[in-house]
């Protein structure tokens, strides 16, 4: 059944498209218009100011920056440690996350910040193969201190930071968690001394990123439906059992594929927690978590031993993904 995830194979791309389309139709013709009742980051701010005059340009804004996302999980996958043969699984499951929630289907700071993850992630794995090590770790670390000037809860982003150097790093050394202070450090030093020149006060910036931190969003839950967390138990429920079965392959998975899953387990599981724990935990954050999830998940459902078990979890996947975009119209609600 996952054949028609080959690498040279158009048909994934065809599928994507289609079912995506499919769950955004109603976004494209009746836009969402996202609030702005609550605190922003500097950049998530202006980012939103060019958008809000026009609620379909958010829409898609957020549908090209979803599959840019997917295009950079395909060459990161089949670049370090995905199965060639299975290469549009993960960017498949990626898109179906991020296209289940009506509330992310409009241009927000949380697209930017994955873009950003992104980009460290593809840093990070340059310091395993050896590839000019601590300026790899440099911009890694600058590039996840960005994604949080555009989506505050990205800051816990840097937490993985102490978790995947000793992982990566073939020889951990004192400079590698110094070098990724002083690169996380300075998009919030740039980002002071334009507060300072801009508005006298440097540590607006900090007493913002506070705010912005502690803000209660439960107006993004305010249409909420218990499918909604339906929904996320599910996908945790995968992923749980995604690090099982590399918890039980860890004598003969390779050791890079092996360090990689066990930096997107970390990943998840802090995303998940900043999500569920913090005032301003919301759907929103749900492009951040679905990149490790949609790792893990596409690689339990590829390499499971069970492959009707696997199929039926699958389904169960997209027929979920369903039921939350449509469920007033299903239900009457």
């Amino acid at each position: 059944m996952f054949g028609i995830f080959k690498k040279r194979s158009a048909t994934p791309i065809v599928v994507s498209v289609l079912l995506t389309l499919s769950l955004w139709g109603t976004n494209f013709s009746e836009p969402m218009q996202i609030k702005d009742d609550i605190p922003m980051m500097p950049l998530e701010q202006h980012l939103m100011e060019l958008v809000e005059l026009s609620p379909l340009l958010s829409t898609v804004a957020a549908f090209l920056l979803m599959y840019l996302l997917a295009g950079l999980l395909i060459s990161l996958s089949g670049k370090h440690f995905f199965a060639p043969e299975q290469i549009y699984l993960p960017p498949f499951v990626f898109v179906l996350i991020c296209s289940a929630f009506p509330i992310q289907k409009c241009m927000n700071g949380s697209y930017i910040a994955a873009l950003c993850f992104m980009a460290g992630l593809f840093l990070l794995l340059r310091v395993y193969l050896n590839k000019r090590v601590f300026a790899s770790i440099f911009w890694a670390a600058m590039f996840l201190s960005i994604a949080s000037l555009f989506s505050a809860s990205a800051i816990f982003l840097l937490l993985i930071l102490p978790i995947a150097l000793p992982l990566l790093c073939t020889s951990m050394e004192w400079r590698s968690l110094a070098i990724a202070l002083c690169g996380a450090a300075l998009p919030y030093l740039y980002a002071f001394i334009a507060f300072f020149w801009g508005a006298g006060d440097g540590f607006i910036l900090f007493r913002r990123l506070y705010e912005c931190l502690l803000a209660s969003s439960s107006w993004i839950f305010e249409n909420g439906r218990m499918v909604e967390w339906v929904y996320l138990s599910y996908l945790l429920l995968l992923v749980t059992l995604a690090i099982s079965m590399l918890l039980r392959g860890l004598l003969t998975s390779r050791v890079k594929v092996k360090k990689i899953h066990m930096l997107f387990a970390w990943t998840f599981f802090i995303m998940l927690a900043v999500m569920v724990a913090l005032p301003s935990g919301s759907m929103f954050l749900l492009p951040l978590m679905a990149v490790p999830a949609s790792v893990l998940i596409a690689n339990f459902l590829t390499l499971a031993k069970y492959r009707g078990l696997a199929s039926f979890f699958f389904f169960m996947l997209i027929a979920l993904t369903y039921v939350v975009q449509y469920h007033a119209a299903i239900f009457g609600e």
